[in-house]
């Protein structure tokens, strides 16, 4: 029914980018799906590989969210343990065993700084599978893919033989259209540059600060509503966010996924952007 309503919209405006002398050939992505927003439609802006599947690294992080917010209530408290924090690939620092962090702020650590250790312990929490078999439940309801992910970090599995999380760039950018309208929370966890979480034994602070480097740029900054970003060997780079619509549209969603450069990529397109439709600086 998505593809449908899609391919109808396309018919309905073949020209609206067409028609301008704007080249997206500099972009390194191999899979790229741009999205104009009006009222619920989307219009296809853009697309390269839109229907490929491609490990999607980090940003598996949007389905793990999605799902420790369906199992876990507002309350809830998580004890990091060292299980969690080992091999994943990154120099945790600010997020150790034996601290103590409520629900809000493990989602924070999770799809702000992107902390690989917090997407273990979500799992860990509950107990076998379970975490796992409803990240692939919510992934298959929803119709974002047949396929089932095999970790909740992204990471690519140290066994060759396990593929990696996989989506296609047309349905990631379904999942990140569809957490921006039905999902206040995510929403503003992943409009978020920077956050302080707290240790409940320690009552110690800790500053987290987003792994989108578009969001430091001040040339470009302003364009990003919301992002997930995320690189592994098997990836290459991603990186999916919001823009705002221009005058043409309500906003625009933007995924692009296997990238050589995910931030030059990022700029490129926000470049393409402003040249195509009449476009500023979101409210």
């Amino acid at each position: 029914m998505r593809k449908i309503m899609l391919m109808l919209i396309v018919i309905a405006i073949p020209t609206l980018v067409s028609a301008q002398s704007v080249d997206l050939s500099q972009l390194t992505a191999q899979g790229v799906a741009i999205y104009g927003w009006k009222q619920g439609v989307p219009t296809v802006l853009y697309e390269k590989k839109q229907n490929y599947l491609f490990p999607v690294a980090s940003i598996t992080k949007l389905v793990t969210a999605k799902v420790a917010e369906q199992l876990y209530p507002t309350n809830a408290v998580f004890t990091i343990s060292k299980e969690a924090m080992t091999n994943t690939q990154e120099n945790n620092v600010s997020v150790v065993p034996g601290m103590v962090l409520s629900r809000d702020d493990m989602l924070r650590s999770l799809l702000v700084s992107s902390n690989n250790g917090i997407a273990n312990q979500f799992a860990i929490s509950a107990g076998g599978t379970t975490f796992l078999d409803a990240m692939n439940a919510f992934l298959h309801n929803n119709g974002y893919t047949h396929t089932s992910f095999s970790n909740p970090s992204g990471l690519d599995p140290a066994k060759h033989t396990v593929p990696p999380n996989r989506l296609t760039p047309q349905n990631l950018t379904y999942l990140l259209n569809d957490i921006f309208t039905k999902d206040p929370l995510l929403t503003s966890v992943l409009e978020t540059k920077a956050a302080l979480i707290t240790d409940q034994v320690s009552g110690k602070q800790i500053q987290i600060k987003s792994s989108n480097e578009l969001n430091y740029d001040p040339a470009y900054n302003y364009f990003v509503i919301l992002s997930k970003t995320g690189t592994t060997d098997l990836a290459g780079q991603d990186l999916a966010f919001i823009t705002n619509g221009g005058t043409t549209f309500d906003y625009i969603t933007v995924v692009f996924l296997h990238s050589k450069d995910r931030y030059a990529d990022g700029q490129i397109i926000i470049n393409w952007l402003q040249k195509v439709l009449s476009y500023g600086i979101h409210s």
